[in-house]
């Protein structure tokens, strides 16, 4: 086990400058957080890490954190929470489905442009007394303390360019969760489940024609210069994620702790998206750029045919989640009114 612990500010040290004595500190509280990324992913630096930098920030040091990368404890996020091995886990929904079916409501791209408007949609609803906190995650003795999504996920092939409805007919491409597969058979594609790691052998061999997929992961799978042809003018969904705790974990936090953890992730969120959204488009222009991509940009005309596809897939899935008892309609307008206030 490799544990990473944040350096505390040293308040004992400070009492007894003052003419005090170690015993006037609060003892220190130290959780442990499980994610599955390697320590050099941007979602931990930039994301994860600077949230609880500023968790402990925020307690004078008072709160510090083990840090279990890459699945150390296992794989299982939920049952981590729920066993009190870990008291933070970052949790991807859509490796889970079981579990987080309502999640779904983010990954269509009906009602946001950005990732920032993505992400701002997800923790409306998903913070403690949103919509989907109500109806999946507070349900499940879980609580959320920072939301995050992936870049938007752009139409791309290897081989064939896209220019219209007709040329994505029979297309096999990549897709990830339930949602954008989904997606992808309203365009009249066909979608491919595989893990992204196998992605690049796939596109290279032919088995796939292309993928949904973030700019700002294409370096991680070496996909630059393998997905060459962009639909532009057409944006699919996003994969959310979050970091959470148990309910249970949470309420036995002394009252200013839980002020820090309910503080810290919002901010660090905006910084994110923003970095995510400027990193996805400069990967895009560089692209271009060298020559590795090229973007068949659609008359208006032509996304609005791909839009009212994507709109319809949403609220089909909607209707499924209605038929089976889970409230889909309901989640999907309040993802459309998220944010709208704001």
């Amino acid at each position: 086990m490799r544990s990473v612990v944040f350096p505390a500010f040293r308040v004992a040290a400070m009492a007894l400058a003052l003419g005090g004595t170690p015993a006037v500190a609060q003892e220190t509280i130290t959780l442990k957080v499980a994610h599955p990324l390697p320590e050099t992913h941007y979602s931990w630096e930039l994301g994860i890490k600077k949230m609880l930098d500023s968790i402990t920030e925020a307690t004078d040091g008072r709160v510090q954190f083990e840090v279990y990368p890459a699945n150390q404890l296992g794989r299982d996020a939920y049952g981590l929470l729920r066993s009190g091995i870990a008291d933070m886990a970052m949790i991807v929904p859509l490796y889970a489905p079981d579990k987080f079916p309502l999640t779904g409501v983010t990954e269509f791209s009906s009602f946001y442009d950005t990732t920032c408007e993505a992400a701002e949609k997800y923790w409306e609803l998903a913070r403690p007394g949103g919509a989907l906190d109500a109806a999946e995650y507070g349900a499940q003795g879980l609580r959320v303390v920072f939301a995050m999504t992936t870049a938007p996920q752009r139409y791309m092939t290897s081989s064939k360019p896209v220019a219209s409805l007709g040329d994505a007919g029979g297309l096999k491409i990549y897709a990830a969760g339930s949602a954008l597969p989904r997606a992808l058979r309203a365009v009249g594609s066909i979608p491919i489940s595989i893990t992204a790691s196998e992605l690049y052998d796939s596109v290279s061999r032919g088995t796939v024609d292309g993928a949904l997929f973030p700019y700002s992961s294409t370096n991680a799978y070496k996909l630059g210069g393998k997905l060459r042809h962009e639909v532009g003018g057409v944006k699919f969904g996003v994969s959310s994620w979050f970091v959470g705790m148990s309910e249970s974990r949470f309420a036995a936090l002394p009252e200013d702790v839980q002020q820090a953890i309910t503080a810290a992730g919002l901010p660090v969120q905006q910084s994110f998206c923003a970095w995510t959204d400027e990193d996805d488009e400069n990967i895009r222009q560089s692209l271009i750029a060298s020559g590795e991509l090229t973007v068949s940009e659609l008359p208006e005309a032509e996304v609005q045919l791909w839009r009212e596809r994507l709109l319809k897939a949403a609220q089909e899935w909607a209707a499924e989640m209605d038929a089976a008892g889970k409230n889909g309609t309901e989640l999907l307008e309040a993802m459309a009114q998220a944010g709208a206030g704001e």
